[in-house]
C-alpha cells in the first residue's frame, strides 16, 4: 500500500496574522490543504481570497471560543450559543444542545458556500466533536459529513492519540475510538489513516530545531495510506509571544519546504483532500 500525505494549516480566518502567513504558504505551494474556522473575525477575508484563487478549503467546525472574554459568535444564534460559543467545557458538556450543534455546523458550512468558498472537507476545532468530552456530538458531525458527501478529519488508528498522549493508549479508549470510527463507516464518511500535530507547550518545544524535528520524524514514520498533519501557522503578533511563538515556528517550518523535501526523499505522495475523491477502493470507505 502507498503512503499519502495531506499538508493542513489550520485556523484560516483566525486574525490578520494567521491569514497572510496562510496565504503565502498557499501561493507558494507549501501546503496542500487549510481548514477555515468560519466564527473567527476575518473569516470573511480568508473566504474571499479561496473563492478567487480557486482554492478549496475545509470547514473548521466549531463550537467553542478560545477566549473567555472575546467569544466568538455563533453563525446560528441558537439558544445554546445566545451569549457566544463557550469557553467553558463544563458549559460545553451539560449546557449545549445537540440539536444547536447541528444547527452551528450547518450555518459555517454555508457561511462559506453562500460567500462563493468551496469546501473539500470537514475538520473539528480543539477536539469538542471526537466525543472526547463525553458527548456524542461525534454523531452530528458524521451526519453532517454524510449529508454533504465531505472526508472527514478523524483517525482510524490509534498512533495519533498516543502521539498526544505521550504513552500507549488503554485498551478502553482503543475500543472507545474504534466505536466512533465505525459509526463514522456506517454513515459512508471517508476518513483518514492517521493524523499528526504536535501537542505541546512553548515551554516544552523551547526552540524552533525541536519543533522542526517532531515533524520530520513525524513524515519518516507515516504509515500506509493517508496520514494528515496539520499545523497552526502565523507571522508574529506584536507584544504577545508565548504560546503564538509556537505559530509562528510552525510557519518557519511550512515555509522551509523541509516537509515537502523529506516527503520526497521519503517516497511518500502529498497530496490533498481530493485524494478521498480520486483513490481506488482501497481508501474508500
Amino acid at each position: 500500500m502507498s503512503k499519502y500525505l495531506i499538508i493542513n494549516a489550520d485556523d484560516f480566518g483566525y486574525n490578520e496574522e494567521q491569514n497572510s502567513a496562510i496565504i503565502e504558504l498557499l501561493n507558494d505551494n507549501l501546503i496542500t490543504s487549510t481548514s477555515l474556522l468560519a466564527v473567527a473575525p476575518n473569516a470573511k477575508d480568508a473566504v474571499v481570497f479561496s473563492k478567487e484563487n480557486s482554492i478549496d478549503v475545509g470547514v473548521h467546525l466549531t463550537i467553542n471560543s478560545d477566549d473567555e472574554n472575546e467569544k466568538w459568535q455563533s453563525l446560528s444564534s441558537s439558544n445554546s450559543f445566545k451569549n457566544g460559543l463557550p469557553h467553558s467545557q463544563k458549559d460545553l458538556i451539560f449546557k449545549t444542545s445537540r440539536k444547536d450543534v447541528r444547527e452551528e455546523l450547518e450555518r459555517q458550512y454555508r457561511f462559506i458556500v453562500d460567500n462563493g468558498g468551496t469546501v473539500d472537507h470537514a475538520d473539528n476545532h480543539c477536539a469538542t466533536l471526537y466525543g472526547i468530552n463525553g458527548r456524542r456530538f461525534y454523531i452530528d458531525a458524521f451526519d453532517f459529513c454524510a449529508q454533504h458527501k465531505l472526508p472527514y478529519r478523524f483517525p482510524k488508528t490509534s498512533g495519533f492519540l498516543e502521539r498526544q498522549l505521550g504513552r500507549n493508549v488503554p485498551g478502553i479508549i482503543k475500543k472507545y475510538q474504534q466505536m466512533i470510527v465505525r459509526a463514522g463507516e456506517k454513515r459512508g464518511v471517508k476518513m483518514l489513516d492517521d493524523l499528526v500535530s504536535n501537542p505541546w507547550s512553548i515551554s516544552r518545544i523551547g526552540d524552533y530545531n525541536t519543533l522542526e524535528k517532531y515533524y520530520l520524524d513525524a513524515v519518516d514514520n507515516c504509515i500506509d495510506g493517508v496520514t494528515e498533519m496539520f499545523l497552526h501557522p502565523a507571522l508574529p503578533v506584536e507584544d504577545n509571544q508565548g504560546e503564538w511563538q509556537k505559530r509562528v515556528f510552525e510557519y518557519q517550518i511550512l515555509k522551509s519546504g523541509c516537509l515537502l523535501d523529506r516527503a520526497k526523499q521519503r517516497g511518500i505522495s502529498v497530496v490533498s483532500w481530493k485524494i478521498f475523491d480520486t483513490q481506488n477502493d482501497d481508501f474508500m470507505i
